[in-house]
């Protein structure tokens, strides 16, 4: 039968498309103005990063409500904050406990920046100030890691800022990546739990100006530096991409 002959079947085709994998992300912190009217606060921050890989970002803002039950959502971001993970503050002592719970019950887990360095400080790693002073800027990691589920490249680069840092790795966990200025870089640990200390959040625009507003503190030479690599690409986008793929891994029996 010719083509123009044929008769379409009577086929009901089913979608296969599913719904977003749903991403609880622990508020701990908020970007002050008018910083934040650039790019939006921390929830937004993230969302916008997050639906570029088709994941739907579920807010909960810690500072003032309960730490959520684990399987609220599919997995964990434990994002920045402007705190060291050395301050006594109850509320990390109380994120502590959480993390260490989630850890132990195969909860997936993603630690950005303070919540890099939190995940590592429970399981035992050493965190403190770096030696070079402030890392700000554009900072190209270079990949040492090749976990299966991650199709990896040698580098990629991210913003950064941060004056605290992961000093050594944590047990069980396998080094990611690194910088010259900052040796663990990212980690992980099993097939759950991936963290990085760069920001997939922060975009060029907001970060000159959390810089600029910081040149006293961190010193002037050092943001003229950070603000010359500004113009630099990012691979946030596809870091956000890796940090899902681990959240999304199935549970080994």
């Amino acid at each position: 039968m010719s083509r123009a002959g044929r008769v379409a079947p009577s086929i009901v085709l089913v979608s296969d498309y599913s719904s977003p994998t749903r991403v609880g992300l622990l508020i701990l912190d908020s970007i002050d103005e008018p910083h934040r009217s650039i790019a939006g606060d921390y929830e937004q921050l993230f969302r916008d990063v997050f639906e570029e890989v088709g994941a739907e970002i579920v807010p909960f803002d810690v500072r003032h409500d309960a730490l959520p039950a684990h399987d609220e959502c599919t997995g964990w971001v434990i994002p920045g904050s402007r705190q060291s993970v050395l301050d006594d503050d109850s509320w990390i002592s109380e994120l502590r406990s959480w993390i260490s719970a989630a850890l132990g019950n195969g909860i997936p887990l993603a630690g950005v920046c303070f919540g890099h360095q939190l995940i590592a400080a429970e399981m035992g790693a050493k965190v403190g100030r770096a030696s070079g002073g402030w890392n700000i800027g554009v900072i190209d990691y270079e990949v040492t890691g090749n976990p299966p589920w991650l199709e990896m490249p040698d580098s990629y680069s991210l913003l950064a800022s941060h004056q605290d840092q992961v000093l050594t790795l944590p047990r069980d966990a396998e080094l990611l990546a690194t910088a010259p200025t900052c040796p663990v870089g990212a980690y992980t640990v099993g097939t759950k739990v991936m963290c990085i200390q760069g920001h997939i959040e922060f975009v060029p625009e907001l970060a000159a100006s959390l810089y600029r507003s910081r040149t006293e503190r961190i010193g002037s030479s050092a943001v003229e530096a950070a603000l010359g690599s500004l113009d630099r690409p990012l691979d946030r986008v596809e870091v956000a991409r890796w940090l899902l793929q681990t959240i999304e891994q199935p549970s080994v029996a």
